[in-house]
Parts: C-alpha cells; structure tokens; sequence
C-alpha cells in the first residue's frame, strides 16, 4: 500500500464502483506492485466467461478486487488483516490466538465486501 493517510482508520481514496477500470485504477493508487496480478487475473476471467458462456466468472473477479480495495483503502483494516493472516499462519501460534486471527479475517472481509457492493453499485 503506497499511500497513508496521518488517520488509519481514514480511507486514503474513495470505495470505486465494480467496474475493471475503476477498480485497476483504484488498484494502482494503491499498491502498484499488484498491477500485473490484477491484469492477469481479468484475463483468466475473461477467457472462463468465453469459455463456459457465462458472465459469473468476470462478476467473481469484480466482486474480488473490490473486496481487495475495499480492505486496502483502509490503512488500519489493512494492517489488521496483514497481521491477523500471519498469526493464522504461524506454526508456534496458540489455539486462541489462531481463533482469534480467523475470526478478525472473517469480519474484515464480511466488511470489505459489504463496502465493496453488489456488482454496478458505488458504496462511497
């Protein structure tokens, strides 16, 4: 994440709409290193939604990344979650403590995602 804000709990930009520009845009304010990731990945999405004639592959690819920016925007949530990931997968970590690291991961991304909206939506 390149940009923080003095606040962490203050988003450092705007929750973008579900869209693959606003979303790569979004991507690229904040950790530019995740570009190709986020390139490649819209190319798998688009060659499965040719490939099986749906458009469900494209939606869980928009529903991803604007989960993926919805925890980024965040410096505080970002941080949480970063940490909470390298205790769940910490070998030495304590029953406790790997419990409590899932549950801060299923909460941040139960509120990244209602951030992030249904496909179309802009949450602000």
């Amino acid at each position: 994440m390149s940009s923080r804000p003095d606040q962490p709990h203050v988003p450092v930009i705007p929750q973008p709409p579900m869209t693959r520009d606003a979303l790569r845009e979004a991507v690229k304010r904040l950790d530019l290193t995740r570009i190709a990731e986020f390139d490649r990945e819209l190319g798998e999405a688009f060659d499965r939604a040719v490939q099986t004639a749906s458009t469900t592959p494209m939606r869980l690819f928009l529903e991803k990344w604007a989960t993926v920016v919805a925890i980024e925007r965040h410096p505080g949530r970002f941080h949480a979650m970063r940490e909470a990931e390298r205790v769940a997968g910490d070998p030495h970590a304590t029953e406790e403590e790997f419990r409590a690291a899932q549950q801060t991961i299923a909460r941040i991304l139960q509120e990244a995602s209602a951030e992030a909206g249904p496909p179309g939506e802009h949450t602000g």
